[in-house]
């Protein structure tokens, strides 16, 4: 205005999601629960599939080295394997997985360490010779931070390896529920309510989101949506599915995926590192995220509360 021009309007704020992620919900839902009806090796194919998408989303969206990447989606892989081929394809049985998964990846951190310390001093050669006016901080100070960039490099990394490696193992428990024994309803039915019930409200609540609703608003529609489908799931009474137990199993997967839907739309409105990765990379691997990681982290109640319905 002081210059004399007109100012221009504030640009409007960019919609909550775009509908690439309810999309990806959807597909990564509908694949998962459609292979639960088939059988159970084709439920550990799929899951194993969308597992390892998580992997090489959550290492591109936290900017993990190209070796940590394999080495969540092995363990995954690994810990399908494990259950399969257990007695009593019990949850519990991933545990051996994930302690190796641990080891193995504590020393590839390890390693790295060391590589990135061998490469300090060359980096710290190269500035020294920077010009008499710069910036305090940078090379050529006694106490630039230079130092310890391998080591925040490296705790960087094994909180990424470590969280993925625990993330992707919670997916397999729709795998134990579906190939275990002991529940009091069918275990293929049971997969599918939980499925349909994570998967409803995160795909409701980004489209919610998309139109404009604020995210909380938006998330406790989604679990209204998913309960209303299981309800609609357990009306329909396939082979001897209960309407309670169909609402009990939705409602916790729920529960559990539009709490983490939540999180992850507050994190995309603060700026996550998916956001700041480079464009062909970066895009996929959010609506990946927003895809997978409610399904995986609602796997554990729906397994929990499916495999200790009473009958």
């Amino acid at each position: 205005m002081l210059s004399g021009r007109t100012a221009l309007p504030a640009a409007a704020p960019p919609r909550r999601v775009r509908l690439g992620a309810p999309l990806a919900a959807l597909v990564a839902t509908g694949l998962a629960a459609g292979a639960a009806v088939l059988a159970t090796w084709v439920l550990a194919a799929v899951l194993a599939v969308e597992q390892v998408a998580f992997a090489w989303a959550w290492g591109r969206a936290l900017r993990a080295s190209p070796g940590t990447i394999p080495l969540v989606a092995a363990g995954a892989v690994l810990a399908d394997v494990v259950l399969l081929v257990s007695d009593r394809h019990a949850y519990g049985s991933v545990a051996g997985v994930i302690g190796a998964a641990v080891a193995v990846v504590v020393l590839y951190q390890l390693g790295l360490r060391r590589a990135l310390t061998l490469r300090a001093p060359v980096a710290a050669s190269v500035g020294a010779g920077a010009p008499v006016g710069a910036a305090p901080g940078r090379a050529g100070r006694p106490d630039t931070a230079a130092p310890s960039a391998p080591a925040a490099r490296v705790s960087a990394e094994l909180a990424t390896a470590l969280s993925g490696i625990i993330l992707v193992a919670l997916f397999t428990g729709y795998l134990a529920l579906r190939a275990g024994q002991g529940a009091h309803h069918p275990a293929d039915l049971l997969v599918i309510a939980g499925l349909l019930g994570a998967g409803s409200a995160v795909v409701a609540a980004r489209l919610f989101g998309w139109a404009g609703l604020a995210a909380v608003p938006a998330d406790m529609l989604g679990v209204a949506v998913a309960v209303a489908a299981g309800a609609i799931l357990g009306a329909l009474g396939p082979d001897d599915l209960t309407l309670n137990a169909a609402l009990a199993t939705a409602a916790s997967g729920a529960a559990v995926a539009a709490l983490v839907d939540l999180v992850l739309v507050r994190a995309h409105e603060a700026g996550s590192p998916a956001d700041e990765v480079d464009a062909p990379a970066g895009r996929p691997a959010a609506v990946l995220l927003a895809a997978i990681l409610p399904l995986a982290c609602a796997a554990p109640l729906v397994y929990l509360v499916g495999r200790h319905l009473p009958g």
